[in-house]
């Protein structure tokens, strides 16, 4: 690829336009509190006050070493099901439970970051504007403005969220992209949103909620139809993915509030140091646009939403590059590059459109 000079511009405005739409970090701090966190085992569903967590992935919960290891076993038979003869497992036979671990540790994937993304996600769902984004996002990819099987009532409907974390500076974003140039060990990064896709259980050739899940969703619906403030909600689950690796499911009920703004759709106001302003229909991909755009524009992390990156984080930029990469989380990133006003004026790879 031929020299490439990148221009870093900030509009005036931004920090002003940042602060009068920012959610204040003691509201959000707030708000996480309200977070409850339930035992990963199938079994038990205890909301947990101290987390337990799988030391290696980060990704699991338990209430007691006897959950952690009743989880393994049932979460290994749900996830293989089609390849295991649950019939013939032991779980009372050391001999059975053992290799049933020996199997978790084969599945089980490491994570760099020390608190996997749980503590990222909480903070990320704890703020009021971005929930709001991604409950637009929802109505209209889901058709809920119309809808008239009653989408959340008496069917679940199910939202992917694939996050990944770039460095908040985006100089640093292009010399991961474009160069073999050395980037400091301790990079800070911040969350965005890649891909949002939603869909409804056991239709349209889906596969249908797990027991777990259908099991989470009806206590959720259960629980907000006894609010009578908030039982007219929707109310499906929503998985952020990290990586293809790491993922957490949350309830997710939509205020009224988004349905208002998704009728209305008032446009987006872009700021832009070269193009000044300009507007953007509302959809999913500018709702999108809009959340990491303001996340990127918080300098001083008052969202909480930076951490540092992991060699893990950088190694997805570096992969844009290659076509034969189709890894989900390359493959959404560089979807994401397409459609952003921020990478418009980025030099384009082959492969893309």
């Amino acid at each position: 690829m031929k020299d490439v000079t990148i221009l870093h511009t900030t509009h005036p405005r931004a920090d002003d336009i940042f602060q009068a739409h920012a959610i204040p970090r003691d509201v959000i701090k707030a708000n996480r509190t309200a977070f409850r966190v339930t035992c990963t085992n199938v079994n038990c569903g205890k909301h947990l006050d101290k987390l337990q967590t799988c030391q290696k992935c980060k990704s699991v919960w338990y209430c007691s070493k006897e959950a952690s290891m009743i989880y393994t076993i049932f979460n290994i038979i749900e996830a293989q099901i089609a390849q295991v003869l649950v019939a013939g497992f032991s779980v009372r036979g050391q001999t059975g439970v053992s290799k049933i671990m020996a199997r978790h540790k084969q599945t089980c994937t490491p994570v760099e970051r020390s608190s996997g993304v749980l503590k990222l996600i909480q903070t990320f769902v704890a703020n009021q504007l971005l929930l709001t984004n991604l409950s637009i996002c929802a109505v209209l990819d889901l058709g809920l403005l119309n809808d008239r099987k009653r989408i959340g009532f008496d069917v679940p409907f199910m939202v992917r969220v694939d996050v990944g974390i770039e460095p908040a500076d985006v100089i640093l974003f292009t010399k991961l992209l474009y160069t073999d140039e050395p980037v400091p060990d301790k990079l800070e990064g911040m969350i965005q949103v890649n891909s949002f896709f939603s869909w409804l259980p056991g239709q349209s050739g889906h596969d249908p909620l797990t027991p777990k899940r259908m099991a989470m969703w009806k206590q959720a619906r259960s629980e907000l139809d006894a609010q009578p403030q908030r039982s007219h909600d929707p109310l499906g689950l929503m998985e952020f993915v990290n990586d293809n690796c790491h993922s957490i499911t949350i309830s997710f009920p939509i205020h009224r509030g988004a349905f208002k703004l998704a009728g209305e759709a008032e446009p987006f106001v872009m700021l832009s140091g070269i193009t000044g302003t300009m507007e953007k229909p509302m959809t999913v991909a500018t709702c999108m646009e809009f959340i990491n755009v303001h996340i990127r524009a918080d300098k001083k992390n008052q969202l909480g939403l930076r951490t540092e990156m992991t060699q893990a984080d950088k190694e997805i930029i570096k992969a844009v590059a290659d076509p034969a990469n189709i890894k989900d989380s390359v493959r959404f990133l560089r979807e994401k590059m397409e459609r952003e006003t921020l990478f418009a004026r980025l030099p384009k790879f082959p492969h893309s459109n």
